[in-house]
């Protein structure tokens, strides 16, 4: 099950372990995608209890790379398309919220590993697959800026309701069951998605 770090709302703590039962408001503005993931994990969870079926839970951090859809708002593509086309790029709040950012093919490799575990209790509980390198929004916006050559500059917006101020996955666990760890920096990683957003511009 492709689960989601917005289970762990706007955590407390920091980096977010796999144990930490989150801090979100189930009846906020994001509250129905949170919820709807929470219950998923739930919903799986007691099927392999009941069922004894192998399952497995991956709660899934910001990826980022080539073929992402352009115009799905996420802060990566976002920032991209928007420098490449010259436009202010959109920083909501003071841009110091912090999120950690997995290239795809590091992403998949975890995701891979995690299918391919053997079967024990420890891999039917979740496990976080992400990157634990922590940036600002404000950082990354203006590392996209310095790396598409944009002219660009950075507009501030109101922050959404309930918009989390840190995003660091603690991936211990990942370590120790999966051997598996993040390789991709991110301006590496980003230097190889450009080009596929400006491909699409080019269109």
């Amino acid at each position: 099950m492709a689960s989601t770090s917005e289970t762990y709302g706007d955590p407390l703590v920091t980096p977010q372990p796999e144990s930490y039962w989150d801090n979100g408001n189930p009846i906020g503005l994001r509250g129905v995608y949170d919820e709807a993931k929470r219950f998923a994990e739930a919903l799986v969870t007691a099927y392999h209890r009941h069922h004894a079926v192998d399952t497995r839970i991956t709660r899934i951090f910001n990826i980022y790379g080539p073929r992402m859809c352009p115009l799905d708002g996420r802060v990566v593509s976002k920032f991209i398309i928007q420098g490449l086309k010259g436009e202010s790029l959109t920083v909501y709040g003071s841009g110091e919220q912090t999120r950690s950012f997995c290239y795809v093919e590091d992403e998949i490799d975890g995701l891979n590993r995690l299918l391919m575990a053997p079967d024990t209790e420890a891999v039917h509980l979740p496990v976080n697959i992400g990157n634990p390198d922590e940036m600002t929004v404000l950082k990354i916006a203006r590392k996209i800026i310095e790396l598409t050559g944009s002219s660009s500059n950075i507009v501030f917006k109101e922050l959404p309701a309930d918009d989390p101020r840190i995003r660091r996955p603690d991936i211990k666990k990942a370590k120790k069951l999966l051997n598996w760890t993040p390789k991709t920096r991110l301006e590496d990683g980003l230097r190889r998605s450009i080009p596929y957003f400006r491909t699409y511009l080019d269109r």
